[in-house]
């Protein structure tokens, strides 16, 4: 499987102005979209889980100035994709953006924190396509 396409430039200004909307600087800020199998592994050997996930975020800065990595399973995004009735961009871009959000300190331990969560997922997501959908 293949990373989703979108552009890395846009990308990257995307996130910029994600990070000047919170009021954050981001330092360094890696995704990595790696194999359902590499994901397990992930979350097994860092995170004491058995079970598959769609992302994981290693947050190495402060709510304030973002440093990390962020692992996303490509296929977990694809069958999100399908689940959710969204095409493999959105997904992605909410996948994206979730990381993000853990790193200036949303959460989504229970359901008020993952209504809070969605909701600033898709203002991210708002944001790349009022500003740079054109340029992908």
């Amino acid at each position: 499987m293949s990373n989703p396409q979108l552009n890395e430039v846009v990308l990257t200004k995307w996130l910029e102005d994600c990070a000047h909307h919170y009021g954050v600087t981001i330092q360094h800020l890696y995704y990595i979209f790696v194999s359902k199998e590499r994901m397990l592994e992930l979350n097994q050997t860092h995170l004491d889980h058995d079970t598959h996930t769609d992302i994981i975020t290693f947050d190495y800065g402060n709510n304030t100035r973002i440093t990390a990595e962020i692992y996303i399973s490509i296929v977990q995004c694809q069958e999100n994709a399908q689940i959710f009735n969204v095409t493999i961009e959105n997904e992605t871009l909410r996948l994206i953006s979730h990381g993000f959000l853990h790193c200036i300190g949303y959460n989504d331990k229970n359901e008020e924190e993952k209504k809070q969560m969605r909701k600033e997922e898709n203002h991210c997501i708002e944001l790349f396509h009022v500003k740079h959908r054109e340029n992908v």
